[in-house]
């Protein structure tokens, strides 16, 4: 295990961010296969399904994997103090309003029909949507849950054993679905129900491993809840994370409502291509999640300057990610396309989604800066800057989709993916060296 509050060496950070990369490769590689097996056996319309729920997947994103995620950061700060009490406590209450939340999840897969009508899923399609959509409002509150045990193991300094699990939940994802697909010849739903049987399975897992480690029993037995102040505290980490994040995934809502409107072809060239790009900025998401661990703590603990090292080292090792992916690209994502598109794609689905995948990886420096850059800025408690950014994402997402596209069509959907990450990522940039800035002078 490593401790973030200590310089760590090349070997020392290899060893932490190796698993991370391999699980969330592993963990995106689900998408591209579950559209390409919906493709394969069942028919574009059902990939056009996935792509139309999309947005849904984002809003859960934004109200559990945020939420938990915002739960974490308090806790690593809480680490970096190093106040027993206050972790305890800290870990209880993120427990607990874990809990509350994946009740509320169930309730809300009962009422699939006015999420597919506020996603303007086209009426031919809601049919096949309707059970799909409801897998994937029951599995919320597991993603929720599952997502908060992998970052206290992690914040602990242990990363293997949620890569080892991660792994295998995709791989059980894989051959649930070619099972349902194509043993049991479900629908498009089948996607989605093996996600959350999946998602449910690794719950259990990290359940157990957790419980084993150096911050299981001990910090959960007597089990409290925590108390009123800490609550507060989890509350505002996370909502802050949520609003983030849910204003940006509205934006996403509203573009894709846009994109929706398209042919069937197109959408599914634009989804197969989405799918892809989660998988290619995986690498990078494995370093914003170590910058986030590292300033928490760090902050903490009181050590600015150990927090800005870190900081910047990650952003340092991530550029070296984006120009390999530039060069990469060009080879690469015409052979992948149609790779998972299948040899039936029609040409309108692979330019789709070949030009959209080639603009992006020209765009991901400016992602880099607002990964990184808004994870410390959470940890350092600047819980507002990260709503500005949310803000930010979303602004450029609307002017997509309600000026750009009407005028332009499919291609203002490719070159806004420059913009929606250029403008917050240099003014997350710009808000982290003010902060650190300001602790600097605080701290002469």
């Amino acid at each position: 295990m490593v401790r973030f509050t200590e310089k760590l060496s090349e070997r020392e950070l290899a060893r932490f961010l190796f698993p991370l990369m391999l699980s969330s490769i592993f963990q995106q590689l689900y998408a591209p296969v579950g559209a390409a097996a919906a493709g394969r056996f069942l028919n574009q319309e059902a990939v056009a399904v996935i792509g139309a729920c999309s947005a849904w997947d984002l809003i859960l994103d934004a109200l559990f994997i945020s939420m938990t995620t915002g739960f974490a950061i308090s806790i690593n700060r809480a680490a970096g103090m190093g106040k027993e009490k206050r972790l305890r406590e800290t870990v209880q209450g993120a427990v607990l309003l874990s809990a509350i939340m994946a009740a509320g999840s169930f309730l809300l897969a009962l009422f699939p029909d006015p999420f597919m009508e506020l996603a303007n899923i086209p009426l031919q399609m809601r049919d096949n949507s309707r059970e799909y959509l409801r897998f994937l409002l029951l599995g919320g509150g597991f993603q929720g849950l599952q997502n908060l045990l992998i970052c206290l193991i992690q914040g602990s300094g242990e990363s293997r054993f949620p890569a080892i699990v991660t792994v295998g939940a995709v791989i059980a994802q894989t051959g649930l679905s070619l099972v349902m697909l194509g043993q049991l010849h479900m629908g498009v739903e089948g996607v989605s129900l093996a996600v959350l049987l999946s998602q449910a399975g690794s719950v259990m897992l990290l359940s157990a491993y957790y419980l084993k480690g150096r911050w299981g029993i001990p910090l959960l037995i007597p089990f409290k809840g925590g108390n009123p102040s800490i609550w507060k505290g989890l509350v505002a980490s996370g909502t802050a994370k949520v609003l983030m994040t849910f204003l940006a995934n509205a934006g996403t809502f509203v573009l894709q409502r846009e994109i929706n409107q398209f042919p069937v072809d197109t959408i599914a060239g634009y989804t197969y291509a989405n799918s892809l790009m989660n998988l290619f900025t995986q690498p990078l998401s494995a370093y914003a999640i170590a910058a986030n661990i590292m300033s928490a703590q760090n902050v903490g603990r009181g050590d600015w300057s150990m927090a800005d090292a870190c900081n910047r080292r990650m952003m340092l090792h991530s550029m070296v990610w984006c120009a390999l992916y530039a060069g990469a690209a060009p080879a690469a994502v015409p052979v992948l396309l149609r790779l998972i598109a299948g040899d039936g794609a029609s040409a309108q689905l692979l330019e789709a989604g070949m030009i959209w995948l080639l603009v992006v990886p020209f765009s991901y420096p400016f992602l880099v800066c607002l990964m990184i850059c808004r994870n410390a800025l959470q940890g350092m408690g600047r819980y507002l800057s990260l709503i500005l950014l949310g803000f930010l994402e979303m602004a450029v997402k609307c002017v997509t989709a309600w000026v750009l596209i009407p005028v332009m069509g499919y291609r203002a959907v490719c070159m806004s993916t420059f913009f929606i990450w250029a403008i917050p990522g240099l003014t997350g940039l710009w808000l982290y060296l003010r902060r650190m800035k300001e602790a600097k002078r605080g701290a002469e």
